[in-house]
């Protein structure tokens, strides 16, 4: 499944779609809250906690980059 088949599926609410996008972000994800926090445990926290907001905030995805969204929620996890 390509990325946009996965994210239209996520925002249905299709979790195995979800963790599929996990699964190919959560590297880049946790680098980004490393590099912010300089704490593995913090970045773990932040990069669990992101990810729990994406999820509950799928439907409101309104297209764009992907990517993009999910690191800014990221960040803000971090602030």
């Amino acid at each position: 499944m390509d990325e946009q088949a996965l994210i239209e599926a996520a925002r249905r609410g299709d979790t195995r779609a979800f963790n599929q996008l996990v699964v190919a972000y959560q590297s880049l994800a946790y680098n980004v809250a490393y590099r912010m926090l300089h704490n593995p445990d913090a970045a773990s926290d932040a990069t669990q906690d992101a990810f729990m907001s994406a999820y509950r905030g799928m439907s409101g995805f309104r297209g764009g980059i992907f990517k993009a969204w999910l690191l800014r929620i990221v960040v803000n996890a971090c602030y």
